[in-house]
């Protein structure tokens, strides 16, 4: 269907206006496709993937987050000569929702995802050719969500799925995470390992990076951590763009690379709320903390001061889904304050607007020119997808922030920690399933610990494809410092740091002439006989206090704690506690409410009597050396001088500290200490990830031989 547009919208500017603003774009806006559907976001703006079976009542009575209205259309708007808008609609569904649109760089074909129903279908990829209307499906499955589709200029593609099979930490709702397939659908592969979400990756077109929100909490409070990351197409130097240690911005959506430069233009937007908020411009070249690298514009304005909202933005003037003509003119989904509905308008930095699609019954939005466009820098780092490991190399520990002030020769090692992220929700009525009380958000994995030498060096190999962590430690087995983040390698990738929370991702720093890299990448060494299992605390620490503490500490002389294994119900976190964890954790420790989710500003550690770990809401901001754990908890300052006569083995205290180290974590698995009915619950979509694992295996094996066969022809 092709219409005009009302004379009302045309004439939303004078033809002299409408000239001066729009003439000089009419190639790059002759036409632009767009969307109609109900404006994105939930409880928290992630959660848009509206999963088929996710609203249904699990055993805990909790009804899931679904986020789903349906009637949409797929759009385009054409521009002609005369600067007037006409509509065509190219598809329209009364009852699904069609989103996320991309054109190819020849602007010969658009991606889109589309869930034809609520119940009966799910958020999957299409691609239709422009010169004849054909619609073709490129992704499938009952019970997935693929979706924010964009084409690499290799001809692959990159895009959200829930096929990762996880669920958000801290409410009840399914996450993404970054996938990778070939332009048909092929040799499909996961490329991103996060806790939650990952949302919206697009390529920046100065740099040929993708850019993409990432939203994290490990061993942090919730709210603020959603900085925008980056990463090749490939999935290879996944690395912070801005704000990943900073109150400011909330959360960075909907960013896209401006033509010409480094920067991005995005939407500055909060923790709890849809997906709309206030229009930026970043430049990570001014740094990439808080305010100092962010403009708001349209118009221009400055952030000044400590910025910590949790809903910032929701006021006024609202944006959407911006895409950067150049660096000052660009598309935008609009709602100008009091409106109802987005429409899409042509807006510079200053603010003049032209009106150039609007709908009175939904909201217009996600506009991208549908024309063909220059291919960015087609960097990458080549990965080995027949490896199964990868190799990080850290030049000088100490010459990062994160160990200001702490004297050269005080770390020993490092310990490297995998986090295992939780399958499904098992519902418990506060949130979701737990691993701790309060403490750690996800299963620990130490992995194994590896040397820092005298030039505070280090270089080892991580298992790829799989979220890491590092964590600096003395020589009393105590930790220094712990990195509350994650970083994941893609196999065969080398990824350089330069120290303690300071990044270099060019393989010149992997080069440097440092001892670690003299005697060679090493190994992990195990840590006893806890690596390569969850670290649970009825299994390690536990067996220590019943050979060493349970004898006096048996529950008979209070207030002295009762360190026995007996077990303990939660109802809260619908998990069994041995006693002796409860008693080690809770007591003398103010309980936090479950659903309690304000970020404590100030706080970096929590405490009971007898231990001291990372607190759970801790600041986003970079934190002191020996500001937490094992080395500050009175439990380990006793043991150390012999409680009741009774002396630890060097292993038993160093399991004691790495438990408190790791914020004190109870179950080493997502099971343990369930009952049997939530227990099957959870094993029963654990078994849907198990399911994938091997359908992507196979996936990879196909890759490998592709490319085999691609090489032989080239050579040929």
């Amino acid at each position: 269907m092709m219409a005009a547009f009302a004379c009302a919208l045309c004439l939303s500017a004078r033809a002299g206006e409408r000239e001066r603003l729009l003439g000089p774009f009419r190639e790059k806006l002759h036409r632009v496709v767009f969307t109609k559907h109900f404006d994105m976001g939930g409880s928290h703006y992630a959660y848009t993937d509206a999963v088929s079976d996710e609203d249904v009542l699990n055993p805990g009575g909790v009804k899931k987050e679904f986020n789903f209205k349906p009637g949409s259309s797929l759009c385009m708007l054409s521009l002609d000569e005369g600067l007037n808008v006409w509509e065509t609609t190219l598809i329209h569904d009364d009852n699904g929702v069609i989103r996320d649109p991309d054109v190819s760089y020849d602007g010969k074909r658009i991606l889109f995802a589309w869930k034809k129903s609520a119940h009966d279908d799910d958020y999957h990829l299409y691609e239709m050719d422009v010169a004849t209307r054909a619609v073709r499906q490129l992704t499938f499955g009952k019970g997935v969500a693929d979706y924010e589709g964009i084409y690499l200029p290799d001809g692959n593609i990159m895009f959200s799925s829930t096929r990762c099979f996880q669920n958000v930490d801290c409410w009840h709702v399914s996450a993404c995470n970054m996938f990778l397939m070939d332009g048909d659908g092929k040799f499909m592969r996961r490329i991103g390992f996060d806790q939650v979400h990952s949302n919206y990756p697009q390529v920046h077109p100065g740099s040929g990076a993708v850019t993409y929100t990432r939203w994290e909490y490990n061993d942090r409070g919730q709210i603020y951590p959603q900085p925008l990351f980056q990463m090749h197409p490939n999935g290879a130097h996944q690395q912070e763009f801005y704000g990943n240690t900073s109150y400011f911005p909330t959360s960075i959506l909907h960013a896209r690379g401006i033509p010409g430069t480094q920067k991005v233009l995005a939407i500055l937007s909060g923790h709890h709320t849809p997906q709309k908020g206030k229009l930026a411009i970043i430049d990570p070249s001014l740094g990439r903390e808080e305010t100092v690298g962010v403009t708001l514009v349209a118009p221009e304005e400055k952030p000044k001061g400590s910025i910590r909202i949790d809903q910032y933005g929701q006021k006024g003037d609202q944006w959407q889904y911006p895409y950067p003509l150049d660096e000052n003119n660009y598309i935008v989904t609009f709602r100008p304050n009091g409106a109802k509905h987005f429409g899409i308008y042509f807006m510079n930095r200053k603010g003049e607007r032209v009106l150039l699609a609007q709908d009175p019954t939904v909201s217009c939005n996600q506009p991208v020119p549908l024309v063909p466009r220059p291919k960015p820098p087609q960097v990458g780092y080549p990965i080995d997808w027949s490896k199964t490991n990868g190799t990080f190399t850290v030049k000088d520990i100490y010459s990062g922030p994160g160990l200001k002030g702490v004297a050269r020769g005080t770390v020993k090692k490092l310990r490297v920690v995998a986090l295992d992220f939780m399958a499904t929700d098992i519902g418990r009525k506060h949130g979701p399933s737990a691993i701790s009380d309060l403490a750690a958000w996800d299963v620990k994995v130490v992995l194994g610990e590896t040397p820092v030498h005298e030039d505070g060096s280090a270089a080892f190999e991580v298992p790829a494809r799989t979220p890491v962590y590092f964590q600096a430690i003395d020589g009393n087995g105590h930790v220094v410092q712990t990195m509350r983040s994650w970083s994941t390698l893609m196999p065969g990738e080398t990824f350089s740091c330069v120290g303690c929370h300071a990044y270099d991702s060019s393989a010149a720093s992997a080069k440097a002439n440092t001892l670690a890299l003299q005697k060679g990448v090493a190994k992990l060494q195990p840590f006893y006989d806890v690596s390569g299992r969850g670290f649970s605390f009825p299994k390690t620490i536990q067996p220590i206090l019943d050979a060493k503490c349970v004898k006096c500490h048996s529950g008979v002389d209070a207030p002295a704690p009762d360190l026995r294994a007996t077990p303990v119900w939660d109802e809260k976190a619908r998990k069994l506690w041995n006693k002796s964890y409860n008693s080690l954790v809770s007591t003398g420790r103010a309980a936090r409410p479950a659903n309690d989710t304000s970020q404590v500003t100030g706080t970096i550690d929590e405490h009971s009597r007898y231990v001291n770990w990372i607190g759970r809401w801790s600041v986003p901001t970079p934190i002191p050396p020996y500001s937490h754990g094992s080395s500050r908890s009175p439990l380990v300052k006793m043991l150390a001088k012999g409680h009741h006569g009774v002396k630890m083995t060097q292993e038993e205290m160093d399991k004691i500290a790495c438990w408190i180290d790791l914020a004190v974590p109870h179950s080493g698995t997502w099971t343990e200490g369930m009952m049997a009915d939530d227990e099957a619950v959870y094993l029963r979509v654990r078994k849907l990830r198990d399911v994938w694992r091997r359908e992507e295996s196979a996936n990879i094996a196909a890759y490998i031989e592709h490319q085999k066969a691609a090489s032989k022809g080239v050579q040929k």
